[in-house]
């Protein structure tokens, strides 16, 4: 079955993080970028099965997705903690929304980074 993609669009009210904008995150402090990529990975990584969390996770997604598409912002992402949380993630995942979205995110991220190092699993 082919599952047609919907437009990324997210949700900045029921974002349980602080919707940056990529001028903002490109400005960002080492201290201030690890403390919001802690926040998405802790965000992706919880566990629990209720429907309000898988839409929590997707509208996360949502908005990486539109912040990985410039280059800076997908270089930084690439080479943090949260590549390999992507990647537990699409293999945990049960809902095929959410398991869509987060291979969208690592195709974005592969396609927009200016460096792709060999241990980056991309072809996951």
């Amino acid at each position: 079955q082919i599952m047609k993609q919907v437009p990324v669009r997210f949700d900045p009210k029921t974002l349980h993080i602080p919707a940056y904008s990529v001028e903002k995150l490109s400005s960002m402090k080492d201290m201030d970028w690890n403390n919001f990529v802690k926040r998405v990975c802790s965000l992706l990584d919880s566990s629990e099965k209720n429907t309000g969390v898988a839409r929590s996770k997707l509208n996360l997604l949502y908005y990486l997705c539109t912040l990985v598409v410039r280059k800076e912002i997908a270089n930084r992402l690439i080479s943090s903690q949260l590549f390999p949380i992507l990647i537990q993630q699409l293999r945990a995942a049960a809902n095929w929304d959410i398991r869509a979205n987060i291979a969208r995110v690592i195709g974005l991220l592969a396609l927009h980074t200016s460096e792709l190092e060999e241990n980056v699993p991309v072809s996951e």
